[in-house]
């Protein structure tokens, strides 16, 4: 218990109101490790992972030169195929349901009730314009959805949530790849798409991109961090941690 109390003590555990901002500030407020959630917007430097404290990492991709690996390349070609909707952020019923299926299958604790944890009936304008990819299945069955919001100079991955039934097609890194290409045609200089732990975690695949970059708590620089491609985390940890349910912090790529 001492070990911790110091590891954790310049804890940030930080919470505004969601309110409209100009989209400059908006690119501040994401620029000091802030991100949205329902209807507030927060930042944190500490998380929970296999029941224990550790860090988190924002992380952000510098979109001047970025370029697509072999397999993003490939994986935009196939989804590019797929029945994709680009608009504002509009909350339905349709969508509703669909949440409720992804999260019945993803957090194992603190489960969401309801799509408003982490988006509200104005996140097609609040705290910027909100923007949606929706894709569906034959008939028009929704199969993903995933949201942005838009700043002055970046675009920030704001959720993402998919059919679990459909998991083989791997929603989560397709619209992460939608997200990035949108905000390169956009003339961003920056995607931001969350953090990851200071130790393996399910969240490792965000690391697999080219001009990533991390901020430092401690100095808010952000530092350029080398890709790491795709690996089994689960690999990386004892079986005693395999055993204990993932933490989930919101992040729903």
């Amino acid at each position: 218990m001492q070990t911790q109390s110091t590891y954790f003590e310049d804890i940030i555990d930080e919470s505004v109101e969601m309110q409209p901002l100009h989209p400059a500030i908006f690119d501040d407020y994401l620029e000091e490790g802030w991100r949205l959630l329902g209807h507030s917007i927060v930042r944190h430097n500490f998380s929970v992972c296999r029941g224990k404290m550790c860090r988190t990492i924002p992380l952000r991709i510098r979109l001047d030169g970025f370029q697509f690996s072999k397999s993003q390349r490939k994986m935009l070609r196939k989804v590019s195929k797929m029945n994709i909707r680009y608009g504002p952020i509009k909350l339905t019923q349709a969508k509703s349901q669909l949440f409720i299926l992804h999260a019945s299958n993803r957090f194992e604790e603190r489960r969401p009730e309801s799509i408003t944890s982490f988006l509200n009936l104005n996140s097609h304008r609040e705290p910027v314009t909100g923007m949606e990819f929706f894709i569906s299945g034959p008939g028009g069955i929704p199969q993903a959805c995933s949201f942005i919001h838009i700043g002055e100079e970046s675009v920030s991955g704001t959720y993402c949530f998919y059919n679990p039934v459909e998991s083989g097609h791997s929603f989560g890194s397709y619209t992460m790849l939608l997200e990035i290409e949108k905000a390169i045609d956009l003339g961003k200089k920056y995607y931001y798409h969350g953090y990851v732990y200071d130790v393996p975690s399910q969240f490792d695949y965000k690391m697999n991109f080219y001009n990533l970059e991390a901020m430092d708590w401690k100095t808010g620089e952000w530092l350029n961090r080398e890709r790491l491609p795709l690996r089994r985390w689960a690999d990386l940890i004892g079986p005693t941690e395999q055993q204990a349910p993932p933490a989930q912090d919101g992040q729903g790529k």
